[in-house]
């Protein structure tokens, strides 16, 4: 095994030669292979966007592609993503990484998560395989439109992420316009089997939520990466949520089965939806590129005169454009879980 990290260190220096110089996101010059062929997200939301940018330039996955929040359906997901090795990942709960199976599969590139809670160890671990690497804000939706376009100038798909990244913004500024000044709708996220594990209102995983005009009920500052925070049904009653989004299918029917939850109100005036997840989560778990189109479905839930957009449009648009997949009527209703 030494003697593989040494071998894989001697190439990482020779192809160092062949680099370019692009300007970081503090304006700081930077040095990034000059041909990346294959590139590796240590996190899902990273690898997510190597997808929207290339699929064909992806090394590897986090863990594997269809779980419970994430359908990975093959009629939106390329071949070549599908049968994608499992490399591991610092983030979430799946397959932990392991830096000989990044040095195996030898990335010319890695792009790295800056979530705010793990970013220094998981700089210091990848630094050991010496495969150069750029770190991206993709916490907040605000800063999603630069990191787009970062990332597809540093794997060189420049024209692509410009695109995506004008996207983006444009449908970030719409949002920010048509929700000025407008009073937030009260939401609970459900979590877990029993829908009562939940996030704290400052999470990042809520931050889709957050922006699209809604207010998280349960107020609290998140500690681990994890999220998952676990409530009483008592506290829930407390609250009172506008509106309830189930973090998946499970969760939505397990709240429907229970008929305590029957004496909230939101449950009452069906006000109870399930987050997308074809084929990877609108919302969260992971928080990737796929959260434009979740702000859009939100803002549309959480204040549809306000936000007066034909969502279906909108899906059919944002599939086109990030996944290259064209979807019928059905598909899209199918999608955002509507009966026919």
């Amino acid at each position: 095994m030494i003697n593989l990290i040494k071998f894989i260190v001697l190439l990482t220096l020779v192809s160092s030669l062949q680099a370019k110089v692009i300007k970081d996101l503090n304006n700081q010059d930077i040095s990034v292979p000059d041909n990346v062929e294959a590139a590796f997200g240590s996190s899902p939301p990273m690898n997510y966007l190597l997808y929207a940018l290339n699929p064909e330039k992806m090394s590897g996955l986090n863990f594997s592609a269809k779980n419970q929040n994430n359908a990975a359906d093959e009629l939106f997901l390329s071949k070549k993503f599908l049968s994608l090795p499992v490399i591991g990942s610092f983030h979430g709960g799946g397959q932990s990484i392991n830096l000989e199976t990044i040095i195996k599969h030898n990335p010319d590139l890695i792009l790295l998560w800056e979530d705010d809670l793990l970013i220094g160890k998981v700089q210091k671990e990848i630094a050991k395989t010496n495969i150069p690497t750029i770190t991206l804000p993709f916490r907040k939706i605000q800063t999603m439109p630069r990191s787009i376009a970062y990332a597809g100038e540093a794997i060189g798909e420049k024209t692509r992420g410009d695109l995506l990244a004008s996207y983006t913004q444009n449908i970030i500024d719409e949002i920010k316009t048509s929700l000025d000044g407008v009073k937030p709708t009260k939401y609970y996220y459900a979590e877990g089997l029993d829908g009562l594990s939940t996030e704290c209102s400052v999470s990042f995983h809520v931050e889709a939520l957050n922006f699209a005009g809604g207010e998280n009920t349960h107020k609290c500052e998140q500690r681990a990466l994890l999220g998952l925070e676990k409530i009483n049904f008592e506290t829930l009653l407390s609250y009172d949520p506008d509106i309830i989004i189930a973090q998946n299918r499970l969760t939505y029917d397990n709240i429907m089965k229970n008929p305590l939850w029957q004496h909230l109100r939101a449950v009452k005036e069906k006000n109870l939806h399930i987050v997308p997840n074809n084929p990877f989560n609108w919302i969260d778990r992971p928080p990737s590129f796929m959260r434009i189109i979740g702000i859009q479905w939100l803002s549309k839930l959480f204040h549809p005169n306000e936000y007066d957009v034909n969502i279906h449009k909108r899906v059919k648009e944002f599939y086109k454009l990030f996944l290259n997949v064209e979807l019928s009527d059905a598909q899209v209703k199918e999608l955002l879980a509507e009966k026919n």
